[in-house]
């Protein structure tokens, strides 16, 4: 926010509070910072990876579970990851942060020590189950922490560090893994994220303090800031906040009784609940609930989620596909995700620096008024895309004999460029299209993808001992397109449903 002497006032205001998040030195924000990527890395992938060794696991299960029972280890966690988020998300806002951290950590690690150790299927699925809702915290919890500690300005490239190392740093590590799990067992694999979530553990305790932090309404150069329950900043004018609020206090710094915490105090696990608890805990799902009447919150939704569920689906066949039809030895089917680098810095290059330049042309078209719905056209080329990598996969994976193995890799690839250009543009479309609760958009859309995905991503096998897998993924692709050709009515109609709702 620039003010009428042209000072840069950044927002949300700091209180005088020496305890207020936004004063923490940039080192404590960095350890912040990075016990959450730490923790979301780790755990992702924990979830993500059982497909380096899904042949050990149909050798070991089978014929006493169906093959759609053992591709239900991956698909059931990942679809739980969604109840984990809503779950977590207002437990955080009603008893704080650090408690809910604290949680979701242990509950992963025991359950990667449950995995590893299980005598059979159900204590492993159960063990996984549990990962999955702990897991969830990385797509609620963590990002608010995020929010908690830095100011707008910062939270693009804080969030990109986030988002961007889930990827990157997952892709390197699942290469690795495979070699590892190859040479040792699969038990192995959860023993390794065992020791890595025990490390993410002691970060939490000692790097991640308690970042809960009530804000008043603050008046500034006519104008109000506010930051809600889901860590999202709202500029308001004076009148729309006195609707809201009430009376405003211009904010004036000044000397504060309040002594800063010491390190040890910093440690407690607990803090006190926010007053009014159970209203609280409500009003998130109340707003949550509020937001899944939007066709765009909708659509959003069910893009990413398909998106997801295609992407989940492909991670299910590989190993088998590689062994099996293209010998590759077991330590080197991780080499399947090397192409994902490069395009998830393609897909952030699209997302960003392009996307920017088309909201502003089509702002200008706009009369210079930037619209929610012009992040619509973004999702055009992403959509093309991933139609051509799922015909790559689907192609290669339907006549291996003719095909090389390429298309497998260039096609997995370019449809990673695809699933990372939806999501971030899904959430961007999500933090804009409602303004009065832009972050339980978020939630609904980052969180929500994860049941919606689960019908795309388990029902591939069923539907592989019926057709072949040309014709699997091409029901899948059919879903696909339909499903992005919805964007088209809700580009036109979703502001209508504002002027009626909101």
């Amino acid at each position: 926010m620039i003010s009428r002497t042209d000072e840069v006032r950044r927002i949300p205001v700091p209180s005088d509070d020496p305890n207020d998040p936004l004063k923490f030195s940039k080192w404590r924000k960095i350890g912040i910072v990075f016990t959450c990527c730490w923790f979301s890395n780790f755990s992702l992938l924990s979830l993500s990876g059982i497909g380096t060794f899904f042949n050990a696991l149909f050798r070991l299960y089978l014929p006493a579970q169906t093959p759609s029972e053992i591709v239900g280890l991956a698909t059931y966690s990942s679809m739980v990851m969604a109840f984990g988020c809503l779950g977590l998300l207002p437990l955080a806002i009603v008893f704080g942060r650090r408690p809910v951290f604290l949680l979701a950590i242990l509950v992963a690690f025991g359950a990667t020590i449950g995995a590893a150790t299980s005598k059979g299927f159900h204590s492993h699925f159960v063990s996984r189950i549990f990962l999955g809702l702990a897991t969830g915290a990385t797509e609620s919890l963590l990002p608010l922490i995020i929010s908690d500690v830095t100011f707008l300005d910062e939270r693009s490239f804080y969030f990109g560090v986030y988002w961007a190392s889930q990827n990157a740093v997952s892709t390197g590590l699942i290469i690795a893994l495979s070699y590892a799990t190859a040479a040792l067992s699969w038990r192995w694999f959860y023993w390794i994220f065992t020791i890595t979530l025990a490390v993410g553990t002691i970060f939490v305790v000692f790097l991640s303090p308690e970042t809960k932090f009530l804000r008043s309404p603050t008046a500034v150069n006519g104008q109000v800031v506010f930051t809600d329950e889901f860590g999202t900043t709202h500029i308001l004018s004076n009148e729309e906040a006195e609707a809201r609020f009430g009376d405003i206090q211009e904010h004036i710094s000044s000397p504060t009784s309040t002594e800063m915490k010491s390190f040890l105090q910093n440690l407690k696990p607990f803090t006190k609940p926010t007053p009014g608890g159970l209203r609280a805990w409500l009003g998130v799902y109340g707003k949550i609930l509020k937001c899944c009447t939007s066709p765009g919150v909708i659509f959003a939704t069910m893009a990413s989620s398909i998106t997801l569920g295609i992407g989940i689906a492909i991670t299910l066949i590989y190993n088998n596909l590689l062994v099996e039809d293209f010998h590759w030895s077991a330590g080197s089917v991780g080499l399947f995700n090397a192409g994902v680098i490069p395009a998830c810095f393609l897909a952030m290059l699209y997302s960003g620096f392009v996307a920017n330049k088309i909201n502003l042309w089509l702002a200008r078209r706009n009369g210079g008024v930037h619209k929610p719905e012009h992040h619509l056209v973004h999702l055009i080329l992403p959509c093309i895309t991933g139609a051509m990598g799922i015909i790559a996969i689907a192609e290669t994976a339907n006549a291996p004999q003719k095909h090389s193995v390429w298309g497998l890799l260039v096609g997995w690839a370019i449809y990673q460029f695809s699933f990372v250009c939806i999501l971030i543009t899904t959430t961007a479309f999500a933090a804009e299209v409602i303004p009065g609760s832009p972050g339980a958009a978020m939630v609904i859309v980052v969180g929500g993808k994860n049941v919606i995905s689960f019908g795309a991503s388990y029902g591939l096998t069923p539907m592989l001992q019926i057709y072949s897998y040309l014709t699997a993924f091409m029901i899948l692709l059919g879903i696909y397109l339909g499903i992005f050709a919805l964007g088209i009515p809700v580009y036109f109609l979703n502001n209508k449903w504002k002027k009626r709702v909101l």
